[in-house]
């Protein structure tokens, strides 16, 4: 586990840019595939893994190195949600929270699109990132059962972003320097907007 500080049982987060993370090394591995039955070790990673999800208000996936455990295991969610809509107009595709293991993705065309993308693993920035637009995915659920499908849009981002992290791969590797964003100053932007769409809604 990392040694950042933390105010809550859950695992912290292991940020790239944060000194006091002394495991960084596990965002930069190629996640272990999982075997079925899960193993007790991998079960806790579950656990902690979907625990921390929950634990978030705004969030859209976690994969399981960024709270220190290297299995190839990610939560996410793209829930038909008006406030979401407002900020990923290409929110087309919804899909309840959904664990996968050993989820796998390819590009069914060269279309991409670029947008807003920013990480629990990343403290200091959020930058624009340039994902494929429509995808076939393949994972196992919960029961070990393999599945495969396609997904496009924000769905297809957010498979995109979490896989990613699978292969040692973080959102910032994908934005030129010069378009990086300070984290703090756009969350108090967005939250400024949603304090507005929540006052036009109500009125």
């Amino acid at each position: 586990m990392t040694t950042c500080t933390t105010t809550s049982k859950l695992p912290p987060y292991v940020c790239i840019d944060n000194p006091a993370c002394k495991n960084k090394h596990v965002l930069r591995e190629l996640a272990q595939e999982v075997t079925f039955p899960l193993t007790p070790e991998v079960q806790q990673a579950l656990s902690d893994l979907e625990a921390k999800f929950d634990s978030e208000k705004m969030i859209a996936g976690l994969a399981a190195p960024q709270i220190g455990y290297s299995y190839r295991i990610i939560i996410f969610a793209a829930p038909d949600d008006p406030v979401i809509k407002q900020f990923r107009k290409d929110l087309v595709q919804t899909m309840p929270k959904t664990i996968w293991f050993n989820p796998t993705y390819t590009p069914l065309n060269n279309e991409k699109r670029k947008d807003m993308e920013g990480c629990f693993s990343v403290e200091k920035h959020v930058g624009p990132v340039e994902r494929y637009t429509h995808i076939a995915y393949t994972a196992t659920i919960m029961e070990g059962t393999k599945i495969t499908g396609e997904a496009t849009g924000f769905l297809a981002r957010v498979i995109q972003h979490e896989i990613d992290h699978l292969n040692g791969i973080l959102c910032m590797d994908k934005v030129k320097e010069a378009e990086k964003i300070d984290k703090k100053k756009y969350i108090a932007e967005r939250k400024k907007l949603l304090e507005q769409i929540h006052i036009n809604q109500t009125c």
